[in-house]
């Protein structure tokens, strides 16, 4: 699983198809030597974050598109974390983690934040991609 992992290149492409339902994709290349897919839709399936041996694969809705290239374009360099903890998914692009400093319990992003979350697979050693 890709954990704060830096982006280190992307691309960006508006799509319409017959054969799916995605209308933007981004591309991202990661520092770890991983890769990354991130495909907007109308309508967000249940199965919206999946892992295979090319990749991660994360399906957002449309209206989050423009955010998410906001910070590609802005951030440097922006950062990428999926996860699945015991049934809980998460995928998400984002700017360096508030998190600098704090200790365990003191997070002010509470229990179900994105640093909350990173820090508690990073503690169960998670090794999943």
């Amino acid at each position: 699983m890709p954990i704060s992992d830096p982006i280190t290149s992307y691309s960006v492409s508006v799509v319409r198809s017959n054969l799916h339902d995605i209308t933007r994709q981004a591309r991202l290349q990661l520092e770890s030597g991983g890769s990354a897919t991130v495909s907007f839709v109308a309508t967000l399936p249940a199965d919206f974050l999946e892992f295979t041996d090319a990749g991660t694969s994360l399906f957002m809705t449309d209206d989050q598109f423009e955010d998410v290239h906001t910070l590609l374009r802005d951030d440097e360099p922006a950062f990428f974390t999926a996860l699945d903890l015991f049934g809980f998914r998460v995928g998400s692009v984002h700017s360096r983690l508030g998190d600098a400093g704090a200790t365990r319990g003191e997070n002010t992003g509470g229990s179900s934040s994105l640093e909350s979350l990173i820090d508690h697979a990073r503690r169960i050693g998670s090794d999943r991609a």
